[in-house]
């Protein structure tokens, strides 16, 4: 009997410990956020949680669609890139093969006539300077004498 008691009292002890316990940790609750000058938060609603977590996709779905357009951005930049180089290329191909052309034909060239080639371009040069040292004494001469002439009439 005495084994049966004590299991009464502790199951008494239980109950009435846990019905207080509540109450007294929601009032040492309370005094604690007043103490600190905060209000105890409320449960959130389904509707505000529904409300918050529609407004994070928003937010979100717009950052999205704003990456979305730089990397398209980027890639029609790349896409430019890529086709620049490739009319570059064609280019480059046309002046490799006119350049071909033009070795293979410099190729079949005998030397003797490269040499004479040469040879009539230095005359070529040659006549050139003496012209124009020619000319250019010329109109030296040319000058002077106007300007003498002006000088004489009186009109320089």
């Amino acid at each position: 009997m005495p084994i049966l008691i004590e299991v009464v009292a502790a199951m008494a002890s239980l109950a009435v410990g846990g019905v207080a316990s509540s109450s007294v940790i929601r009032r040492l609750l309370e005094l604690l956020f007043k103490k600190l000058g905060q209000k105890p938060s409320a449960p959130e609603t389904y509707h505000a949680r529904l409300a918050r977590l529609t407004e994070s996709l928003t937010r979100s779905s717009e950052e999205v669609d704003q990456v979305l357009d730089e990397l398209r951005s980027v890639a029609r930049a790349r896409s430019d890139a890529v086709t620049a180089l490739e009319q570059d290329l064609g280019s480059l191909e046309a002046k490799e093969k006119d350049l071909q052309q033009r070795i293979t034909v410099l190729q079949n060239i005998p030397v003797p006539v490269a040499e004479h080639f040469v040879a009539l371009m230095e005359k070529g040069e040659g006549r050139s300077a003496r012209r124009d040292y020619l000319l250019f004494g010329a109109g030296v001469v040319v000058s002077t004498a106007i300007a003498i002439g002006l000088k004489a009439l009186g009109l320089a």
